[in-house]
């Protein structure tokens, strides 16, 4: 597949294209094009706050760091996830393919790149009541890849590959929560 077809691919056809990229593995084109369109969400959300009226707090002439750290976190991010997936898949369900999913994770990815100009175009025509609906549809759109894409990397069912999503969310709160309360316990009358 060339990357026009990916990008129409993971568009149009998700399962078809997801399932080629966990086989065949482009990783070097998935990380390009997450690191695209992750410059070009900041690059967006900076103007999409200036056309708010929100002063960013970014000093002057200081963009190129700001793009630089964002892109670093969200390369870890997309790292760390893919481990997490990969460790978690072969650990419950015995199906491990870091770089697949790693791929397939970055690639869904990619389509979230239509939620800032969107957002941006409705706050310039002064319908800032959609802004949140194309947020949340944004978002679901590409977590709902995501799960396609580790379902496809690890050839588990959709329902397996919505545990390993969720798993460390749960796992997360749960610590969270346990914090919490033994910080309540600690320190009497903080709850």
């Amino acid at each position: 597949m060339t990357f026009t077809e990916i990008i129409y691919g993971i568009l149009f056809q998700p399962a078809p294209t997801l399932k080629y990229l966990g086989v065949n593995k482009p990783l070097l084109l998935a990380l390009i094009s997450f690191s695209v369109a992750a410059v070009w969400n900041m690059i967006i959300s900076i103007g999409l706050d200036n056309a708010r009226g929100v002063t960013a707090a970014l000093p002057e002439g200081y963009i190129g760091v700001y793009l630089f750290i964002g892109l670093l976190v969200s390369l870890s991010v997309l790292a760390v996830s893919a481990a997490i997936y990969n460790l978690l898949g072969e650990i419950i369900y015995k199906q491990a393919n870091g770089r697949g999913i790693l791929t397939c994770l970055a690639f869904a990815s990619v389509p979230g790149i239509l939620g800032p100009p969107l957002q941006y175009a409705v706050t310039l025509l002064h319908f800032n009541y959609i802004n949140i609906n194309i947020s949340v549809f944004a978002f679901l759109w590409v977590v709902a890849l995501q799960i396609i894409g580790i379902r496809e990397a690890l050839v588990i069912q959709t329902g397996q590959a919505l545990l390993l999503f969720i798993l460390p969310w749960l796992v997360f709160i749960v610590l969270i929560l346990v914090m919490v309360l033994l910080l309540g316990i600690v320190v009497p009358g903080i709850l």
